[in-house]
């Protein structure tokens, strides 16, 4: 119930939309003396408690009816005993504040628009005698009713009881299709959440496949291979081998200079020699 007030706002735009002024007046007038307080419990509260310190023991009956015909007739039957509890709480808090300030006119008043209401029912038997007693608060049947702890826990516990009859009345369309709006909303933001840390996971995946592939050949330019490392570390030879390269070499470069051409004066001499 608590989207109650901006539902009566998107009422009253549509109606202006429309075109329909009197009747967003009219509108306004009766949101203005609802007695439901747009189901806020806390202000219901502040109702009750407004009828109790005026005195006004008719606006206090007719406010209870109101709410015991619209809202706790269609709880379960469970709640009937601590509905009726409620009620005559409320009833003697009447009479507790009428005692503390002095108003035994009010509490007459009490006693002859109520006591035939009452006169049957076990838990006022007592009550009767209130006002012909000196000093209430010092009786033990009173006493806890004049203490504060009485007086705030009960009406934490008519806050409590409004709350959870207001859960337990049917919701009208417009107010669900107000929670199933926001239901959308908050699963849309989820759902971008999702796909926002997905990508993150990407990305952290591709970095680390790309740390991995990083000495493999396929990363190489076109036409670069890799070279050998160890290439001028010498290999093993045989000595037999150093002196034949070195024999070849001699005979390649005998009667040639350094360009390569025949020195003058100097024939060319055919060896042929035979190596082992």
């Amino acid at each position: 119930m608590s989207c109650i007030q901006q539902m009566d706002e998107l009422v009253k735009e549509y109606l202006l939309f429309r075109g329909f002024t009197s009747t967003v007046r009219a509108l306004d007038t009766e949101v203005k003396s609802e007695k439901d307080k747009a189901f806020r419990p806390d202000k219901i509260v502040e109702q009750f408690v407004h009828y109790i310190t005026l005195y006004d023991l008719h606006g206090l009956k007719d406010y209870w009816n109101h709410f015991d015909q619209s809202v706790f007739e269609r709880l379960d039957q469970n709640f009937m005993p601590a509905i009726k509890k409620m009620e005559n709480s409320l009833l003697r808090m009447y009479l507790i504040n009428a005692c503390v300030n002095g108003k035994p006119e009010k509490i007459h008043e009490f006693f002859e628009k109520l006591g035939y209401e009452l006169q049957h029912q076990l838990e006022w038997k007592d009550w009767f005698a209130l006002p012909f007693i000196k000093n209430p608060e010092e009786n033990p049947t009173y006493m806890v009713y004049f203490t504060r702890q009485w007086q705030d826990t009960m009406l934490i516990s008519l806050h409590n009881l409004l709350a959870i009859s207001f859960q337990c009345l049917p919701q009208p369309k417009l107010t669900t299709y107000h929670e199933e709006a926001a239901r959308v909303t908050r699963l849309q933001a989820e759902n971008d959440q999702l796909k926002s840390k997905l990508a993150r996971s990407n990305v952290c995946d591709s970095r680390e496949s790309g740390s991995a592939n990083i000495l493999s050949s396929d990363t190489l330019p076109p036409g670069l291979d890799l070279i050998d490392e160890f290439y001028l570390i010498p290999v093993d030879t045989s000595p037999a081998d150093s002196h034949s390269r070195s024999f070849r070499s001699f005979i390649r470069g005998f009667g040639t200079n350094s360009t390569g051409l025949v020195r003058p004066g100097v024939k060319k001499i055919y060896v042929k020699i035979f190596l082992r």
